[in-house]
């Protein structure tokens, strides 16, 4: 490994440090001596880590994908730099062609990163637990329906009533659960407060493009706990603030440029027996570990006295090491830190006491740093399980390496092809955006200038009588849907070779017309994340959190956390499938009047499942839930269905003769409307034919008009009058008032109206 080609993508030290720095003049001292003298096997095993990792080529495939995700192509410069005019002159006679890109990778790879997070990391869950895993003597004594006894004293209940065993098994296990959510709570405010979800993110964000994220912890860390408390001070209340310094876990991301595990772990890196990681830390980290236990002060002190060097790989040859140092740049330490088995032997030479550490084993688990090839800290394994505090998770796996492979190297050919056949259009539009002109003897421009243009004037000089046959031109072919062909064909392997399409990317393209088969597009699409979310839980969620667990156990003071758990990954079964849970909860819903179901299933837990689902923090708290059903059992108990059926159709008979009733009420109102109407219309006819009869009579007889109606009136009050006597009870019929124009003959006596 080149140092300063990987300082091109990585920029290690761009920090200055101008601090000055402590260096003591004294000489070596014997115990520096002795301890330099037992890292020499830890130097030959970083050695070949180095040289194992080097050999292996992922190196060189890290810097392709970091150029091919910048879009830098290796054959030409940046497209920026042509569109900015930035780029060299070429000097060359051959033809000038298209340097465009088109980085479809970075979508791609961005698009992976985010629908990875989202499957595996939920905003209002867990992607983890714990379960509880009893004695198998415990589960056998729930069956037991002894009576129990302490002392040979009966157990007796709260309600009175003796306990058998099984009763007291199951107040065991009730409480084991109880302790067991105290320890989940513990350890998730623990990741909280590392920024646990974070950190997971930027592992697969290395893991999509470089392909392995490595993730470590827990690593002890120290922090400040602020508390507020109340001080009185001459009467006076005042609030405090105070500090307290805590040792807590974290967990955090590790480069993979910054990690060699043992070269003989294979695939599985659960199988290396050490690790080396490396750390940058300035002059003045390293005094401030001066005076902490477990750092050896005095190597620190003679670190400070030697400029910073750096490891580097050179060529390997038959005279030299291949490792070389050469002096650090803006000084800069680097910290080499060793996690794997050591010989005993060595580490109690080295001052550690190894008393805790069974006498039979040779070689113990413990933790090294070195600087400048001296190591300046030496400790045993702070947990005693013996883990070392290193996950990786590999996008795809490589044979015979731990390292994976990164989404971006399975699309960096089909990159390729998609550059140069838009390399090839652009080169093919610009060759067919012209006519090639071909100009035969005897034809001269009148300006002397050769370039083409409109309304320019050409002079005859030859003989050349047909004036079309001294220009031709030629068209080139325009090829633009072929290569536009290519260009899908490789999208459309881009699809293929990674298992996510366009639709995730948010570009449609062609959708099946339904629902249903839209989804099972989307779901086929899923599996392949659906395999990474089990290896993230295999390869990280699981080992990291059971070493959070043994952490606690070992460290936490909080008794009342602690017993028989086992970490529960599941990345799978409760975040990927939610959404189709979400759908059969919902059909199951439909068939909640069954009673037979209602005795097998929990609707409550239905409905609560269902709104965890879709984010909605709806659900009352259960003391309000208690009144409601409380509130809800006081009402009358409902009548029989059949008797409530009857009911509604008798009202809804009811309810259809009122409305019968009322359209017949309506159609009749409308008839003697109508009828009223057409009354009003023949009396106004017929004293419209009475005004003309009138008119006629006026004009037949000289009289006036007011004449007439004076007339008519007087005589209409004389039959109203003849009427009213006629039909008057107990009176005599009155002297005819008004004779009659015409009577009919035998009716009544000559000057009557009416018989007697």
């Amino acid at each position: 490994m080149n140092y300063q080609d990987e300082q091109e993508y990585r920029n290690a030290y761009a920090e200055d440090d101008s601090e000055p720095i402590l260096k003591p003049e004294y000489d070596e001292t014997e115990s520096v001596r002795i301890a330099r003298q037992l890292t020499a096997n830890l130097i030959l095993k970083r050695e070949q880590a180095i040289i194992a990792r080097t050999s292996s080529g992922i190196e060189q495939i890290w810097r392709e994908d970091a150029r091919a995700y910048d879009g830098v192509d290796s054959s030409s410069h940046r497209m920026i730099d042509h569109a900015a005019q930035t780029t060299p002159p070429e000097r060359s006679n051959s033809p000038r062609r298209s340097r465009v890109e088109i980085n479809v990778i970075r979508g791609k790879v961005e698009t992976a990163e985010g629908r990875f997070s989202d499957i595996l990391l939920p905003t209002d869950d867990r992607n983890w637990g714990l379960k509880c895993t009893p004695k198998p003597e415990a589960m056998e004594a729930l069956k037991d329906p002894r009576p129990a006894a302490v002392g040979g004293k009966p157990v007796m209940t709260l309600d009175g009533k003796q306990a058998d065993v099984g009763d007291i098994a199951a107040s065991d296990i009730e409480d084991l659960k109880k302790k067991m959510t105290a320890m989940e709570d513990e350890i998730d405010d623990q990741l909280n407060e590392c920024s646990f979800n974070s950190i997971c993110r930027e592992v697969i964000q290395d893991a999509v493009r470089k392909g392995t994220g490595v993730m470590a912890g827990p690593n002890v860390v120290k922090g400040l706990k602020r508390s507020w408390t109340t001080a009185s001070e001459g009467g006076t209340k005042v609030e405090v603030l105070e500090y307290e310094e805590i040792h807590k876990p974290a967990s955090r991301r590790v480069d993979c440029w910054d990690v060699w595990p043992d070269p003989d772990c294979g695939e599985d890196v659960k199988m290396a027996s050490y690790f080396w990681e490396r750390q940058r830390l300035r002059p003045r980290d390293l005094l401030s570990y001066v005076g902490i236990e477990g750092y050896n002060d005095e190597a620190i002190l003679e670190v400070l006295k030697q400029d910073p060097t750096r490891l580097i790989v050179a060529p390997r040859s038959d005279e030299e090491s291949p490792l070389k140092y050469e002096k650090a740049d803006h000084g800069y330490y680097e910290a080499w830190i060793y996690s794997g088995d050591l010989d005993r032997e060595d580490l109690e030479s080295m001052g550690v006491s190894c008393e805790s550490i069974d006498s039979m084993l040779k070689t113990v688990s413990a933790v090294v740093v070195i600087v400048n090839d001296l190591p300046i800290k030496v400790m045993l394994n702070p947990l005693d399980t013996g883990d070392l505090p290193y996950d990786f998770f590999v996008w795809s796996k490589i044979s015979h390496i731990p390292w994976g492979q990164s989404l971006v190297r399975q699309l960096i050919w089909q990159q390729r092809v998609l550059t140069s056949a838009w390399r090839a259009m652009m080169d093919n539009a610009g060759d067919s955006a012209g006519a090639n002109i071909i100009l035969g003897r005897g034809v001269m421009p009148a300006d002397d200038s050769w370039i083409m243009g409109g309304l320019k004037l050409w002079i005859q000089t030859g003989d050349q009588d047909d004036m079309n046959k001294a220009f031709a031109q030629f068209q080139i072919q325009n090829n633009q849907e072929q290569l536009q062909a290519i260009i899908e064909m490789a999208l459309r392997f881009m699809d293929m070779e990674t298992s996510i399409p366009m639709i995730f990317q948010g570009e449609q393209g062609k959708l099946p017309e339904t629902l249903g088969a839209t989804n099972i597009l989307v779901d086929s699409n899923n599996v392949a994340l659906r395999a990474r979310v089990k290896k993230w839980d295999d390869c990280i969620t699981r080992p990291h959190l059971q070493r959070y667990y043994d952490w606690n156990m070992q460290y936490n003071p909080k008794a009342e956390i602690k017993g028989d758990y086992a970490v529960d990954a599941r990345g799978v079964s409760v975040l990927l499938a939610r959404d189709q849970e979400l759908q059969d909860i919902k059909e199951m819903l439909s068939m909640r009047g069954d009673p037979e179901l209602s005795d097998m299933i929990d609707w409550e837990k239905c409905i609560r499942q269902i709104m965890r689902g879709r984010h909605l923090d709806v659900i009352l708290p259960d003391e309000r839930i208690e009144e409601n059903k409380r509130a809800r059992a006081k009402q009358p108990a409902p009548s029989d269905p059949a008797i409530e059926a009857a009911k509604i159709r008798s009202q809804t008979d009811l309810q259809k003769a009122q409305i019968t009733a009322q359209s017949d009420k309506e159609e009749l109102s409308l008839r003697l409307a109508i009828q009223r109407e057409s009354q009003q219309h023949a009396e106004r006819i017929k004293s419209m034919e009475m005004q003309m009869k009138m008119m006629e009579l006026s004009s037949k007889s000289g009289m006036s008009l007011d004449k007439i109606k004076a007339q008519l009136a007087e005589s209409a009050a004389k039959l109203s009058l003849q009427r009213e006597l006629a039909y008057a009870k107990n009176v005599q019929p009155a002297e005819q008032v008004v004779t009659p124009v015409s009577e009919p003959a035998g009716k009544a006596k000559d000057g009557e109206a009416f018989q007697r």
